[in-house]
């Protein structure tokens, strides 16, 4: 399977999580790992990646030997310590940063270790990266026929609102300091989305912010204030966007989410999308 998204969409932590469950652990007979996660290697060459998974493995020895005589270890652990399943996440390192050209040689050998171990992979990378060295391969294309897009938060529809809602209220949770304002909830959720653009890495970099912020100030609470603080030093230049997004008028907020949420919404029928001011005045 191929799981692709923008920068910061939430990928690394979802597969993180879903790995966490599944934790290594030794058995009479010796280690077991059912779901083995490890980060691609850059710079990558086939011998790296042959040794950088030997080491993750636990392979006291990762770094020596021969490369086919790497290979024979690597499927030998990979089979005796039971993986269930392989998750290399940042794939896009396939793709030389240098010569921004595919690494045919690595994408050949990952071919022949997944065929070799009959064990699935699942391969994570930024948006269009992973397609494009796919495309490059067909033989090891034609292995990944599960692709799915992990999609920033939209404000589209009503349903895509409620979960930015639902998740917002998660943040605050994990932040531990809840948002105090005196906006509509409507108003609020838009603000919210204009300063993150919905993406998980904005929001919770924005609200950790603001938290440390409310600390060294004393308070127990998030204001509109602190927010607007901590967009404008965390995400402001990174974001290219106007300052004070708490305090910029509604309507051109609104404005704004015209496009974005006419524009993001590949998966969602014609029929079914809703400017961002009627979603948000939807009652």
């Amino acid at each position: 399977m191929v799981l692709e998204g923008m920068t910061g969409a939430g990928k690394s932590t979802l597969v993180q999580a879903y790995a966490a469950n599944f934790p290594r652990y030794e058995a009479e007979d010796g280690t077991r790992i059912p779901v083995f996660a490890l980060m691609t290697p850059s710079p990558i060459t086939v011998k790296g990646m042959a040794s950088h998974m030997l080491a993750e493995l636990g392979d006291p020895a990762a770094y020596r030997g021969t490369l086919q005589n790497m290979n024979a270890r690597l499927i030998h652990y990979l089979k005796v310590c039971e993986v269930e399943l392989v998750i290399l996440d940042d794939f896009q390192h396939l793709i030389d940063s240098e010569t921004n050209k595919i690494l045919a040689k690595v994408s050949d050998w990952l071919k022949v270790l997944i065929k070799e171990t009959g064990i699935p992979f699942l391969v994570i990378g930024i948006e269009d990266s992973v397609e494009r060295i796919l495309r490059a391969n067909q033989q090891l294309s034609r292995l990944f026929a599960v692709r799915e897009t992990l999609h920033p938060f939209s404000l589209a529809t009503e349903d895509e609102a409620k979960d930015f809602h639902r998740f917002l209220e998660f943040a605050e949770q994990a932040v531990k300091m809840p948002i105090q304002h005196d906006l509509s909830p409507d108003e609020f959720l838009a603000r919210m989305y204009f300063a993150t653009e919905g993406v998980v890495a904005n929001l919770m970099n924005l609200l950790r912010f603001a938290a440390l912020l409310a600390q060294k100030e004393g308070e127990a609470t998030l204001s509109l204030q602190l927010l607007d603080q901590a967009f404008n030093k965390r995400l402001q230049r990174h974001l290219i966007k106007p300052p004070n997004p708490f305090s910029t008028p509604l309507k051109n907020i609104l404005v704004g989410l015209q496009g974005k949420t006419s524009d993001s919404t590949s998966t969602v029928k014609k029929s079914r999308t809703k400017s961002a001011s009627e979603v948000l005045n939807t009652k």
